[in-house]
């Protein structure tokens, strides 16, 4: 009898074990689903925020670069999408056969439909959908008494978004019908050019035109000096009898510019709960303001150089004491306020700041420090103002 060596014996195993092995491999179902294939027209049950994992509330309208989610069958090998009249490039949508996922275009549509139409190799379906399109919001100018020949910022929303600026662009910014040049532009502000023979006393006109080609305007005071109530050329005309050492009638190489008329400068080290008269005094209040007080702001230009931010001061800090009055004017409430060495306007109700019956006449004003901690301070103020809002 022949032996087998052991060679041979290990061989025959291992053949075996290959062999058994090979019986264990698993065979996938052929008809395995990727989720891709569709068998016919689009189909769209419902539409959903990207952020509603568990579908739960359906929706029927968003906002633009909303992410959304339709939720039917047929969606895959997607060839055309649209909202209104605006198409969303192929490339930004991520579809399977059941779901869809896609943003909404950042992109103002010409004609409004309310629809959205959705297109695949096999066919096309449109599903009633609102896109909710912001208008432009102008907050006004950064500073609206920017000197004539420089270039000031429009404060808002939604600049970019209606073309301003563009050659062929029938967004504009006029003064007194002469169209402005804007030389930057983002979403939250646009920057123009004050022409060099601008007017006092003038309003700026922001007109474009909205989705579904409807015509918008909107209206910017520029340097309201007709407005002012304290001209402090003159000091004594107001009545002060407090702070005309603060009044900086020229100024130096390290103060700020004087935009129109002279201002007041408050500097130093100030303790906490002091009360420092800064400037007071009063001015005539005009008929047409104690008439109708609702119908104006209470405005004024503020510089900070970058080191001397505002701060956060609670009710106490800069009190604007107008018609017996006490207003805390705290611009850092909600952030840190400064204005990095240029000035900058604010705007107030007028009732905000004295919610007290206006009478024609002599009315009184002050403005008064009572820091909430030690401060150290670098402020100015300039064209304190009762301006009538523009509808």
């Amino acid at each position: 009898m022949k032996r087998l060596s052991f060679k041979s014996i290990t061989l025959m195993c291992c053949m075996a074990l290959s062999f058994g092995a090979c019986q264990d491999i698993v065979t996938y179902n052929d008809n395995y689903d990727d989720e891709m294939a569709s068998s016919g027209a689009p189909v769209i049950d419902a539409v959903y925020d990207s952020k509603d994992r568990d579908k739960l509330l359906p929706i029927t309208d968003g906002n633009l670069e909303q992410m959304i989610v339709l939720d039917g069958s047929n969606l895959s090998r997607v060839r055309k999408v649209m909202f209104n009249d605006v198409e969303l490039p192929v490339g930004e949508v991520y579809a399977t056969a059941g779901s869809a996922y896609l943003p909404i275009p950042r992109q103002i549509p010409l004609e409004v439909n309310n629809k959205l139409y959705y297109e695949t190799e096999l066919g096309s379906t449109t599903y009633d959908f609102t896109v909710s399109v912001p208008l432009v919001q102008v907050d006004g100018l950064y500073n609206e008494f920017a000197l004539p020949g420089t270039s000031v910022q429009l404060k808002g929303k939604y600049f970019d978004l209606y073309g301003f600026g563009g050659a062929n662009s029938t967004s504009t910014v006029k003064m007194n019908g002469v169209e402005l040049e804007v030389d930057s532009i983002s979403d939250k502000y646009m920057s123009v050019v004050i022409p060099e023979d601008a007017q006092d006393n003038s309003v700026i006109e922001v007109s474009y035109m909205g989705a579904g080609s409807v015509a918008h305007t909107e209206k910017i005071p520029y340097r309201m000096t007709d407005a002012i109530i304290w001209n402090l050329s003159h000091p004594d005309d107001y009545g002060l009898w407090a702070g005309k050492e603060l009044i900086i009638n020229e100024a130096g190489d390290n103060e700020p510019e004087i935009l129109y008329g002279p201002y007041f400068r408050v500097t130093g080290s100030y303790g906490a709960w002091n009360w420092t008269n800064l400037v007071c005094g009063g001015f005539n209040c005009p008929a047409d303001v104690a008439a109708a007080p609702a119908d104006y702001n209470f405005k004024f230009e503020v510089y900070s150089p970058t080191g001397h931010p505002f701060y956060d001061s609670a009710g106490y800090g800069y009190l604007i004491q107008l018609n017996n009055g006490n207003y805390p004017w705290n611009p850092s409430a909600n952030g840190s306020f400064n204005t990095y060495g240029k000035w900058c306007t604010v705007s107030i109700d007028l009732q905000t700041v004295s919610g007290n019956a206006f009478s024609e006449g002599w009315t009184g004003l002050s403005f008064i420090l009572q820091p909430n901690s030690d401060w150290n301070v670098d402020h100015s103020f300039a064209n304190i103002r009762i301006e009538k809002k523009i509808r």
